[in-house]
């Protein structure tokens, strides 16, 4: 009988256990599964090129193309994280996956120094500003340096693995006189401390800096007149960010949005906003 009675006070315990585990569960908070996955990040390789990409006096990163970035970053979901890299690098750097895209002015309609098509080794999104490339001297200099035959025998420079490389070389008679420089801000001063005759920048950054500031005393040669370039982003080829991009800067160009940034930083005359 003791037995039975212990039996049954058992049974009654554990049922008060399980009913009491079961109220308590029903209290405790449901696990949390509403948690963000992580956003895909599109990591840009920049160098410092006003009005593209450059530092405001807060030392903030600012520019078109850095805009352009975020705002494209933002329609597809993603983080932007921007890479500050050297331009002759580039490739290296798209091709190791430092990077995932090179936004920084990036010439896509010409071939590298190499003579290789640059559109044979990245995928680029839709152009969306013309470009040129533009000589620049000293302003005391203007009067005699005005044509290619009289570049032809001096000194000149560009950035590395820039469009502008090639133009420079093809102005020169001799390759030897070309200076390749690590960014286009250093060809000026190459310029300005006398080691060249002439450069080759971009015209948007030319328009920008040139008889200004610390570049006061330089100035564009108009009557030397170079074939105009576009601006793409540049992936890695068989990237499926090329189309995503795409969409994102279409759709940018269609509300507006790509206006007003070119008005905001100079380029109206430069954009390109007609996509079909």
């Amino acid at each position: 009988m003791k037995k039975l009675i212990a039996l049954s006070l058992a049974l009654i315990m554990c049922l008060f256990a399980f009913v009491g585990c079961s109220v308590e569960n029903a209290d405790a908070p449901a696990a949390d599964d509403t948690t963000e996955a992580p956003k895909q990040k599109l990591i840009v390789g920049y160098t410092l090129y006003e009005p593209m990409n450059y530092k405001d006096a807060s030392g903030n990163l600012v520019g078109f193309d850095t805009e352009l970035a975020q705002l494209v970053a933002a329609k597809l979901g993603m983080d932007v994280e921007f890479k500050l890299i050297e331009w002759s690098n580039k490739y290296l750097e798209l091709e190791s996956g430092a990077i995932n895209c090179i936004w920084n002015g990036f010439t896509s309609n010409c071939a590298d120094d190499d003579g290789i098509q640059r559109s044979d080794k990245v995928d680029f999104s839709y152009a969306y500003m013309n470009n040129e490339q533009c000589v620049v001297v000293k302003a005391e200099n203007a009067a005699t340096l005005n044509t290619a035959q009289a570049l032809a025998d001096k000194k000149g420079a560009a950035e590395e693995g820039s469009a502008g490389e090639g133009v420079v070389k093809g102005f020169l008679a001799d390759e030897k006189n070309y200076i390749g420089c690590a960014a286009q801000t250093a060809t000026l001063n190459e310029l300005m401390s006398g080691n060249v005759q002439f450069v080759v920048i971009d015209k948007t950054m030319a328009k920008t800096i040139i008889g200004k500031g610390d570049y006061a005393s330089l100035t564009i040669v108009d009557s030397i007149e170079i074939p105009s370039e576009k601006y793409s982003v540049g992936f890695k080829k068989g990237s499926d960010l090329t189309a995503k991009v795409n969409g994102a800067i279409k759709e940018l160009a269609a509300d507006g949005t790509l206006a007003a940034l070119a008005e905001k930083y100079g380029l109206s005359n430069y954009v390109i906003t007609e996509y079909n």
